[in-house]
């Protein structure tokens, strides 16, 4: 992607001033909910969180450290949707997942799990201590 120096100083500062603020425009905010009505997943009682594939050793590890009553609540998620998956039937208007109700739950450890993993990559490439870590280190 070009970077705004080299789009030409002002005018593509001024383009990536308008990205920015086209990401919190509500034309986009409602283009997404939108999209997310259209996509089902809330018409069976699913999150957006829930269509996340959970094979894969981050995923699983971000599964793991979430709190049991939040593990039973995606356990029901999952077996409701099965079941009017089954039936081809979707849940009435009122209990259907709302805009509001649809919180990422798992997307927010998904971030700290993948943060750690870098982190622990970066560390494992270090041949030796930086110069000024040891500086800041009295002890060595």
């Amino acid at each position: 992607m070009a970077s705004a120096s080299s789009l030409g100083g002002l005018a593509g500062s001024s383009l990536l001033a308008s990205v920015k603020s086209l990401r919190n425009s509500n034309a986009l905010a409602a283009l997404s909910n939108w999209h997310a009505s259209v996509m089902g997943h809330r018409a069976m009682g699913l999150k957006l969180d829930d269509m996340i594939p959970d094979e894969g050793p981050l995923v699983s590890e971000a599964l793991r450290r979430l709190s049991p009553a939040e593990t039973q609540e995606r356990l029901f998620r999952f077996k409701r949707a099965l079941a009017l998956s089954v039936t081809q039937s979707q849940l009435e208007e009122k209990d259907q997942i709302s805009a509001a109700e649809d919180t990422p739950y798992l997307r927010p450890l998904l971030e700290i799990v993948e943060a750690e993993v870098a982190t622990k990559e970066n560390f494992d490439l270090l041949s030796s201590i930086p110069e000024q870590l040891k500086k800041r280190n009295k002890s060595s």
